[in-house]
């Protein structure tokens, strides 16, 4: 190929360049320009509603046990019932209790009398100071087991702790009940929570 040959080439080449690209530039001038609507912002309140999965408690919801084994005396309340603080619920029979005080009791009044009859022979010299300290330790353990029968004997009674409103009753009365065993739910309605996942 000789000189003119090649450059002959070279502007044919151009030249086909050059007329595509104005050839596109013809197709964006065919091309409508685009139009958009303009408005006002309008303010107003816009209301979002979701809808969740969730769970109402109440805000205080326990379970009442019963704090003493023994049968079910009374149920001095009903299913659904309105109960105010301190409203006796349940009595579980107190004589085993009421017996435990009295002997415990006893047992006091006795280890008092030991106590006062060894503090005199020690202020004489008759017996020893170990057997002084003897003698009130054995009034002071005396006198926690009548504080502990005294417990037994105020846990055959259950009382509402708040205000609320009694659930099913699981037991009837009459019916043997364990230390621990569930009688009956209570829950304060004033206040409810609601549990989501979000």
């Amino acid at each position: 190929m000789n000189r003119f040959q090649t450059s002959c080439a070279v502007v044919g080449l151009l030249a086909a360049i050059v007329s595509s690209g104005c050839g596109h530039q013809e197709a964006h001038a065919e091309e409508p320009e685009p139009r958009f609507e303009a408005t006002s912002v309008v303010r107003q309140n816009t209301e979002v509603v979701r809808e969740y999965v969730a769970q109402i408690r109440a805000s205080q919801h326990i379970e009442v046990r019963a704090l003493e084994r023994g049968y079910l005396q009374d149920i001095l309340i009903d299913e659904g019932q309105h109960v105010t603080r301190g409203t006796r619920l349940f009595q579980i029979t107190p004589v085993f209790f009421r017996a435990e005080v009295d002997l415990a009791s006893a047992e006091r009044r006795a280890a008092e009398i030991e106590y006062q009859n060894t503090r005199m022979l020690r202020e004489g010299n008759v017996v020893s100071q170990n057997e002084l300290a003897l003698a009130e330790a054995g009034l002071a353990r005396r006198s926690a087991q009548q504080q502990l029968a005294q417990a037994h004997l105020r846990f055959a009674s259950l009382d509402a702790p708040f205000d609320g409103i009694v659930g099913r009753l699981m037991v009837r009365k009459g019916s043997l009940v364990e230390e621990g065993e569930v009688l009956t739910v209570l829950s304060d309605n004033d206040e409810m929570w609601v549990y989501f996942n979000v």
